[in-house]
């Protein structure tokens, strides 16, 4: 499965790099109440990430986060989520542009993702081993240990 998803997902990317696409997302840093981390383990990576998701086509930001969260984590926002940043990231030669935000208020039901290998609540001081650079500078930037950056 991995193999094929890479695989896939590097033609995919040099299509949308030679025709000049651009790809934009949602994540979400998403905080319990005892300021723990939401990261998910997806089945087709190796590493851990904040939950979210590429839009589909002609979805505002807001709505695709709120559809992806549900759809990998089984969580349904509470309020409006508050704007992190906007950042900047060449994948395989493709400008794609991540959209953060910050989630406190929510209520979660068990999911079953077939996308998701596992989910977890972590400290930020305990964050696992294998959790994405990406994921550990927007963390750093968000407790205060790093200035934001508009570079993913």
């Amino acid at each position: 499965m991995k193999f094929i998803y890479k695989l896939g997902n590097r033609m995919i990317r040099k299509c949308q790099s030679l025709l000049g696409i651009s790809t934009l997302g949602a994540r979400a840093i998403i905080l319990n109440s005892k300021n723990q981390i939401l990261l998910v383990k997806h089945v087709y990576q190796s590493h851990w990430y904040t939950p979210g998701g590429g839009l589909k086509k002609g979805e505002p930001v807001k709505k695709g986060l709120l559809r992806e969260l549900q759809e990998e984590v089984g969580i349904t926002v509470i309020g409006e989520p508050q704007l992190f940043g906007i950042y900047h990231h060449t994948y395989l030669g493709v400008n794609d542009y991540p959209i953060i935000y910050i989630i406190k208020n929510f209520t979660q039901i068990p999911c079953n993702s077939p996308e998701i290998e596992k989910m977890d609540w972590f400290d930020y001081d305990n964050l696992p081993q294998m959790t994405s650079p990406g994921t550990i500078r927007r963390l750093n930037e968000y407790f205060g240990n790093s200035p934001h950056s508009d570079t993913w």
